[in-house]
Parts: structure tokens; sequence; C-alpha cells
């Protein structure tokens, strides 16, 4: 091997600013559009007739192809330049961004969602890996602590965004404005990201075949489930032919010659750990905004903008919190960081879920919302810290796809876990229906929450990993 020019220079300061920015800002536009989409859900009910099934898939198709192609990309990354599928990545975005905004029924917005997160997953896959790549071991706990600061800014900056949006123009605008910030990282990330390559593996097929049938056919049984009826033959088909696709997936994981996802990797007990408290962490995330925000409109009463507001004290303290804890991580680990903030997360929308009711009012919310903010804040940055700081760096991309692959699963089935419960026990007939289903399942995304404490429990801060004495081999990991 030889070295990438891009890399020749080592570790270059201006490379590690511009990557750093660029790669946060490519999560940053991901993860608005996300929440975004998440405050626009009571408009996208009432324009586009949409049910809780329908909405149930605005957000999960966006994270299904979110998670099916993560991995994918990372592995044509290694082989043909990270930096090269990150623009493609959010090249495809932008342009599905548009496709939704055109969207003229809740279904072909669901298509247009499903490649929008194929994009999306993609491109934040090989962001991490560029991050990885352009910063020394010793600083990487602080650069994911800017990165998880940046893509705060999008979850707080989310449902605010979504209402003036939604308010004051149209819910087209909320995938409209995707269009020009994707265009201006387009031409920066070809400027100013250096090339990289990973080990070159074959493409898993099979394995992205049967993953991404097994997540779709358990996640569509549990969103449709409480409408069409559990025992309904489309309901058990889905459960039972993804049970078997996702054993199958397991099983070919371990025969592949070049696997999807290397069962190998989660020996390394705090890639296992982080990737296990990030599915937690994002069924949580996911989970609660797709409720949490259709209580605040339709129960307590308040437009878009207000529910954006509303929102702030649990979205928008990852951007003063998350820094800290990256620097924090490196020093203590990450292990305690990542407790503490399952737990205050959990344990804050479990005293929501308890004191829900029609009369309620939002002011006994703010504290619980205030303890949950915390402790995304806090986990968020340090589990992408603990999966990265584990593994070498010509694993970053397997390792930022594995993870990212598991954290969006998580996402997917915690949306469909809420909306499973929430049509079993509730509906959108009256206020009293709408908490009847609010109440337990928010309290079953509290209980999921506060049990990833037991993943957590389990990540150890690694020993820095030798620089490579390679002379063909930068520190970087870049390979030509």
């Amino acid at each position: 091997m030889t070295v990438n020019d891009s890399s020749s220079s080592g570790f270059s300061p201006e490379r590690q600013r511009w990557t750093l920015i660029l790669a946060s800002f490519a999560s940053f536009m991901v993860g608005l559009d996300v929440l975004v989409v998440t405050t626009a859900l009571p408009t996208l009910h009432e324009e586009l007739a949409a049910g809780v099934a329908g909405l149930g898939w605005t957000v999960s198709a966006y994270e299904l192809g979110f998670a099916a192609f993560i991995l994918t990309g990372a592995a044509l990354g290694d082989r043909f330049g990270r930096r090269t599928l990150f623009v493609i990545g959010i090249g495809l975005f932008t342009l599905s961004s548009a496709l939704c905004a055109l969207s003229t029924s809740i279904d072909v917005l669901i298509a247009a969602r499903s490649l929008q997160g194929i994009g999306g997953g993609i491109a934040i896959a090989l962001a991490l890996a560029v991050i990885t790549d352009a910063t020394p071991p010793e600083a990487r706990g602080a650069a994911f602590g800017v990165w998880g600061a940046i893509s705060g800014v999008a979850v707080a900056a989310g449902p605010l965004v979504g209402g003036l949006v939604i308010q004051g123009l149209a819910w087209q605008w909320i995938f409209w404005l995707n269009v020009p910030v994707g265009v201006i990282l387009i031409v920066l990330s070809l400027m100013k990201i250096g090339e990289t390559h990973g080990v070159r593996r074959s493409i898993d097929l099979l394995g992205l075949v049967l993953a991404t049938l097994g997540v779709f056919g358990v996640a569509q049984s549990l969103i449709r489930g409480g409408e069409a009826g559990w025992t309904s033959p489309t309901i058990l088909a889905g459960f039972i032919g993804g049970a078997i696709a996702l054993i199958l997936f397991v099983v070919w994981q371990a025969k592949a010659s070049s696997p999807m996802m290397p069962l190998a990797i989660f020996r390394n007990r705090g890639f296992t750990g982080g990737c296990l408290s990030g599915f937690v962490l994002a069924a949580a995330l996911y989970g609660n905004g797709f409720v949490f925000a259709q209580y605040l409109q339709l129960v307590e009463g308040n437009d878009p903008l207000g529910v954006g507001i509303r929102l702030l004290p649990w979205v928008a303290l990852a951007l003063f919190i998350s820094p800290i804890a990256g620097k924090l991580a490196d020093s203590m680990g990450e292990r305690p960081l990542v407790i503490l903030g399952l737990l205050l997360h959990g344990g804050g929308f479990l005293a929501i879920a308890l004191m829900a009711s029609a009369g309620t009012g939002y002011g006994p919310m703010i504290a619980p919302l205030l303890a949950a903010g915390v402790g995304v804040a806090l986990a968020f940055p340090t589990v992408a810290s603990a999966v990265m700081r584990s593994v070498s760096p010509m694993e970053a991309g397997v390792a930022a796809g594995v993870s990212n692959t598991i954290r969006q699963v998580g996402a997917v089935f915690g949306v469909a876990m809420v909306a499973a419960i929430f049509t079993a026990q509730g509906g959108y007939g009256s206020d009293a229906t709408f908490v009847a289903g609010f109440t337990p399942a928010t309290i079953a995304l509290a209980a999921l929450t506060i049990a990833g404490v037991l993943a957590a429990a389990v990540i150890r801060k690694p020993a820095p990993h030798a620089m490579p004495a390679s002379p063909d081999m930068q520190p970087g990991g870049a390979t030509s």
C-alpha cells in the first residue's frame, strides 16, 4: 500500500478543522430533517389524512432506509473513497428532499423519505469515518464532543424550525431547506476534505437484503398491528418472516467471506456496549419525539411553533453540554457519562408519563424535560466516542457503519414500539383517548431507556492505539 496524497502530512490541523465542521454539519442537516418532521406530524395527520401507521412510516421509512444502507455505504467508502461516498450520500439526500417537498400524498412522501434515508445513511456513516481519519486518537473524544454539539443544534433547532416553517409557510418547506445546505456541503467537501480509503471489501448484497427484510417485517408489524389486529395474517407474517430473515442474516454473517456486519467486532466490549447503548438512546429519542410532539399539539392545544418552543428544554442543552461531555470522556472514559445520561433521560420521561393528562399543563413538565435534555446531551456524543475509540483507524469505516446501523434500527424500533402501544391503548378520538395511549407508550420507552444502563455498564475505556509502524500507512488510516 502507498500513502494517499491527502494524508501524506499526517494529521493536518486545517484538514482536521474543515473535516470536523463539514461532517458535523452534514449530521446537522440529517438530524434537523428528522426532528422537523416530528414537529410536522400533527399537520401531516390533518392535511394528508394520515393515520398512526402513515405517520409512523413517515419517520420509520427514513430510518429504515438509513439503517439499510449505512454499512453498504461504509463498505463502498472503504473501497472507492470515503470522501467520494460522503458527497454522494449528501447529494442523494438533497435530491430526495426535493422529492419529499413535491409529494402530494402520504404514500408518495413515505417513498421519498426512504430514498432520503438511504442518502442520509451513506453520508453519516462516512461522516464519522472521515472525522476519525482526520483526528489523532488522543483528540477524538473532543472531536466527537463538537460533532455531538453541532448535531445537538439540529436536535434543538429542529422542532423550532419546524414550527416556524409550518406556521409561517407550509410543511413542504421543511424539506426545501435541505437543498441549498446540501449543495454548499457538497462543494466545500470536495474542496476541503481529504480522500481516504479503508480495507477494501466486497459488497454483501445477500446480507443487505436479509437485514432490510428482517427489520422491515418486524417494524411494519409493530406499526400496523394496533390498527390491523395483532393476529391478522399480514401482521403475523411480518413478525415471523422478519424474525426468520434476521436469524438467517446472523447465520450468513458468520459464514460470509466479506460480511456486511462482521460478528467478530462484537468481541470488543467497548464497541458492543456503545452500540447497544446507542440502540436504546435512539429508540428513546425518536420514540418520545414521535408521540410527545403530538401530545403537546393535540392534547395541550399548542400550535406548531408553540410545540417547538416547548421542546427546547429537552433538546437545546446538547449545544452546551455535549462538548464538555466529550472532553470528560477523554479523561474519565465514556461509561459513567453514558450511564448517567440514560438514567436522566429515562427518569425524566417516566415522570412526564405519570403526570400526563388533558389538564396537566406544560409547567410541571419543564423540570423532567430538562433532566431528559441533560441525559441526551451527555450520552449522545459519548456513545459515539465509545464506539469509534474502541477500534483501530482501519476499522473506522466498518465500526461507524455497524454502530450507525444499530442506532437507526433502534430509532425504527422506538417509533414502532410507541405506535403499537399507542394504537392498542388509545387513539386520536379525544384528549382522554390520546392520553390513554400516550402514557403506557412513554412508560415503556422509559423502562427501555433505564434498562440500557446494563449495556452501558460493559463499556471500557480502551488504551490508546499504538501508531502504525509501517512506513506505508499514515496514522489517519488512509491508503491508496
